[in-house]
């Protein structure tokens, strides 16, 4: 396995390199974020743009920018949409220190402000249908500030409530690069039970933050990132009750409730959906032909540095426990077939293995709510989930359990 193979980190700002990209569809950003950041980064950024894709189909209402720069009195400014999976682009000149921008939008998303001689200075924040302003100096872009949006109002105070997580998962981020180059695979293990951790924290926050006010969008945005992956329908179903009727009718109250439902699907207890994808040698296989057996299913792709470095930790549950009744049914989120198949060798991933080739877009996807990998499900013999998400020492922990 090759250094690019487990790339978690790009010296870069990688926020920076993000914003300074063109891209032109979804799938661009998927690969763009899988090869640049770390499992954190990705599974933030995938957020992030799931939040963007699930606005389609709704009816656009149109938006003002008026922006006035006090120390930039010309030049030009960009303006990035990240919307319904592609990147709208839009420039404004700057006259007298003043812009604007106009379009539509169905609903607040992502976009950022940058100019083309300031590499490494942006504004990034939410574009909403209504009439905004974007405020400052401009002699650095980052201090900009907006009036008249309620979605950043709310915004920079869900930042404000997250100070103290977000100086822990800088901390936990240079910890985790220091043992990249180290190539410390234990630390950054550890590290990544860390990210866990941090993941529950920013939770509590969400959780706190919806509850205090259960008509902020930028509320039911903020369950969205944060409950997006790794979660159950019991996480989330507190969180959606305790919404207005006015935000759970909105676009993102009802993917709210589209996710619960998902995670409900494939709860524990539950009949594991069926799987019926195609193996190396192109034959079609189904989950279901292995009943009888304890399946891990194990959702993972040859690009995922997470997933190649739990790899050994599932060769050595399958080597352990395959006489025992014990198999691992592997789906892969490739897109390209060789890739594919060199990281099965080259981790010697000696079980089955299926994919449909189609990346993020893979049909487990929505089936089983997997928006970040790795993750598995355990079926006992019937079929039925068992746990979810065990790695490392508790999965063999909970086969132990099962078997000996």
């Amino acid at each position: 396995m090759s250094d690019e193979d487990i790339q978690f980190r790009n010296t870069l700002n990688p926020l920076n390199a993000f914003l300074n990209s063109s891209f032109n569809s979804f799938h661009q950003i998927l690969i763009f974020a899988c090869k640049q950041f770390s499992m954190k980064r990705i599974i933030s950024i995938l957020a992030v743009i799931l939040l963007f894709t699930s606005q389609a189909n709704a009816q656009d209402s149109s938006f003002v920018i008026n922006g006035n720069l006090e120390k930039i009195k010309s030049g030009t400014i960009f303006l990035k949409i990240y919307k319904e999976g592609e990147t709208f682009k839009d420039s404004a000149i700057i006259k007298h220190g003043k812009f604007q921008f106009t379009g539509f939008v169905s609903s607040p998303y992502f976009a950022s402000l940058t100019m083309p001689e300031r590499k490494e200075d942006y504004f990034t924040f939410y574009v909403e249908p209504t009439k905004m302003q974007v405020l400052g100096r401009g002699d650095s872009l980052k201090l900009l500030m907006v009036k008249g949006s309620p979605v950043n109002s709310d915004d920079q105070l869900l930042k404000q409530r997250m100070k103290v997580v977000s100086k822990w998962e800088a901390a936990n981020s240079k910890l985790y690069e220091a043992a990249y180059k180290e190539k410390n695979r234990r630390v950054m293990d550890s590290l990544d039970q860390v990210d866990f951790d941090i993941l529950a924290a920013k939770r509590k926050v969400v959780a706190a933050f919806v509850k205090e006010d259960p008509n902020s969008m930028r509320g039911a945005m903020a369950i969205l990132e944060n409950f997006g992956y790794y979660a159950e329908a019991s996480d989330v179903e507190p969180l959606y009750n305790n919404l207005s009727d006015k935000i759970k009718n909105s676009l993102k109250g009802r993917e709210i409730k589209k996710m619960i439902d998902t995670y409900a699907k494939v709860a524990i207890g539950k009949s594991a959906p069926e799987i019926i994808q195609y193996t190396p040698d192109s034959s079609e296989l189904s989950l279901s032909s292995l009943k009888g057996k304890y399946v891990l299913v194990d959702f993972w792709a040859s690009w995922c540095g997470p997933c190649r470095r739990e790899n050994p930790n599932v060769v050595a549950a399958f080597n352990q426990f395959k006489d025992k009744g014990f198999t691992v049914f592997g789906v892969s989120y490739d897109t390209k077939k060789d890739r594919w198949l060199k990281a099965i060798a080259d981790d010697h991933l000696d079980w089955i293995q299926v994919s449909d080739l189609q990346g993020w877009k893979n049909a487990t996807s929505a089936e089983y709510g997997i928006k970040a990998i790795p993750s598995n499900v355990l079926l006992d013999k019937n079929g039925t989930i068992i746990a979810k998400n065990i790695f490392g020492e508790k999965l063999t922990a909970k086969l132990k359990e099962l078997m000996d």
